[in-house]
């Protein structure tokens, strides 16, 4: 597939940016930059990509905040992930670091109840597991160690004892 360049000396190639941008927003929520990334991928010039981006800002089309919230929102329904998870995934994004941070800080994600959710699918899923293992996969949850330690000092580590055996 040929991508066809669409730059222009006049403000045709900033309009025709304009309203691919507002057709590709109309299908999806996107951020700024991932709106800049199809605009350019579709052959834009760079000019006309920051003129539309800045224009679909303006009227309110495209919000990073709101995309950021919907975003932790969304994740935080279907997945048990961590603060950590989700700030790499909205920065992955192209949402700033510092505005990544301070969604997911208003967030639900770093409250106990969160990571109490994500541990029980984890006993659920493999009862028994050492807690070592289950903070690893916390971990790669995007769980902070503070919060591992938080939640698995509160649970009763199964131990297979003499009594056990009789």
């Amino acid at each position: 597939m040929a991508v066809v360049a669409h730059t222009s000396a006049h403000a045709g190639g900033e309009d025709a940016a304009y309203q691919a941008a507002v057709r590709l927003l109309a299908a999806r929520r996107l951020s700024k930059a991932g709106l800049a990334r199809k605009l350019r991928e579709r052959g834009f010039a760079p000019h006309a990509v920051a003129q539309a981006v800045a224009v679909c800002e303006r009227k309110g089309f495209v919000d990073d905040r709101a995309y950021a919230q919907l975003h932790v929102m969304s994740t935080l329904e279907r997945k048990a992930v961590g603060p950590a998870r989700l700030l790499r995934e909205l920065v992955t994004r192209g949402i700033e670091p510092d505005l990544a941070r301070a969604v997911v800080e208003e967030s639900a994600a770093a409250s106990p109840e969160h990571i109490e959710r994500a541990l029980g699918r984890l006993e659920a899923l493999r009862p028994g597991e050492r807690p070592d293992r289950v903070a690893r996969r916390l971990t790669r949850l995007g769980f902070t160690p503070a919060q591992i330690a938080r939640a698995l000092r509160g649970r009763q580590v199964p131990c297979v004892g003499l009594e056990d055996l009789a």
